[in-house]
């Protein structure tokens, strides 16, 4: 029996992300223990919650803080000592009581905050998996780079998501990265769902966008929604602060865009499907510059054409299988010709390509071959 303890920063339960699909697919002879940060209004996990061979618990610890005083209390170095002791003695307990304690064990860092804390911890692989661009963040402490150095030296092998975060990684001493990219549940949205409730009264092609809404490029949505009139632009998944759609000037007077919020995870293929073809407007900049979102494959596996704006190496050596913008005046173009084309195989073979059973194998394999390096 093989044992991981994964220290994220999203809750197991707020968002059906990268650490879920990959973990979820992990064999049933791995036991995996997953440290989630308290996040205030959500729910905690104080007691032990199982999930499969999977056991989530939340432990305080450092982190992002949105109010000011707080960030600045936390930038006290001796605070970061005292609290960095503290979550030492709280998760050397929890591992000990749930079984995860000793060397045989391995540990893997998704959350930076727990860098210095992990790397003294003793097993038999240490990884890091560089899902985003952590360090570039808005709001992100000048110090945490020094706890990604940390834990570095002490990482047996990275994962990054993308060329441009294993070039990143790389200045802070990351050594054996593997490529390992983002994927779709393909089964999960190719299987035909019905129509959701809420687009029954839409009767307009619908020019779709599901994903997180940090991104989205709101000038060009704008631009997409007058271009195309006769089409419905529908905008899906969780704010990045309440009212974050009411309060955006550039979608005042716009007849055709909705935003329906977050919607669970179960039916989203159902929306996906109901699309006449997949956005991704993101901003380009540095910031999206790494990202390699698992809506591109979503979109693939539902079998929609995706259009998207050309903001990272990832989108662009795709352009011989999704439509890709350099300008916006490109990306509306792109939307006209996509709508041209509805059928094109080689989507549902990006799809399958990049399924988390193939995602969730590789690192799995990858984990395997450095503990039998180092035995």
């Amino acid at each position: 029996m093989k044992k991981l303890v994964w220290f994220a920063e999203i809750k197991w339960d707020y968002l059906v992300t990268r650490k879920q699909q990959i973990l979820k697919r992990f064999p049933d002879d791995w036991q995996i223990l997953y440290i989630e940060p308290y996040v205030v209004g959500k729910k905690q996990h104080w007691l032990p919650h199982r999930d499969g061979n999977l056991t989530v618990i939340t432990i305080p610890f450092l982190k992002t803080i949105p109010q000011s005083l707080l960030t600045r209390i936390q930038d006290i170095y001796l605070t970061r000592l005292i609290m960095g002791f503290i979550g030492t003695i709280y998760f050397k307990l929890t591992s000990m009581i749930l079984g995860f304690s000793g060397r045989d064990r391995f540990i893997g860092l998704s959350s930076l905050f727990w860098g210095k804390v992990v790397a003294r911890e003793r097993a038999v692989v240490h990884f890091y998996d560089a899902n985003d661009a952590h360090l570039d963040f808005p709001g992100t402490p000048a110090w945490l780079g020094g706890y990604l150095s940390a834990y570095m030296k002490k990482a047996d092998l990275s994962f990054a998501v993308s060329p441009e975060i294993q070039q990143s990684i790389e200045k802070y001493g990351a050594r054996n990265i593997g490529l390992l990219g983002n994927g779709v549940d393909f089964e999960h949205f190719s299987t035909p769902q019905t129509r959701p409730g809420l687009l029954q009264d839409v009767k307009k092609p619908i020019l779709g966008y599901a994903g997180a809404m940090d991104w989205i490029d709101e000038e060009l949505v704008a631009k997409i929604c007058r271009v195309y009139p006769d089409h419905e632009v529908v905008l899906i998944g969780p704010e990045i602060s309440p009212g974050w759609f009411k309060n955006r000037e550039a979608f005042t007077n716009l007849n055709n865009l909705q935003y329906l919020g977050k919607v669970d995870y179960e039916i989203l293929p159902a929306f996906v499907q109901s699309f006449s073809l997949g956005l991704i407007p993101f901003v380009v900049d540095e910031l999206t510059k790494p990202l390699n979102p698992n809506k591109l494959y979503e979109y693939s596996a539902a079998g929609k054409p995706v259009v998207s704006m050309n903001y990272s190496s990832t989108i662009d050596g795709l352009k011989d299988v999704i439509f890709v913008g350099n300008t916006h005046e490109e990306f509306i173009e792109r939307v006209g010709e996509a709508l041209l084309v509805q059928t094109d195989s080689r989507r549902l073979d990006l799809a399958k390509h990049h399924s988390w059973d193939n995602v969730a194998q590789k690192m799995v394999s990858s984990l395997i071959a450095s503990m039998d390096l180092k035995r």
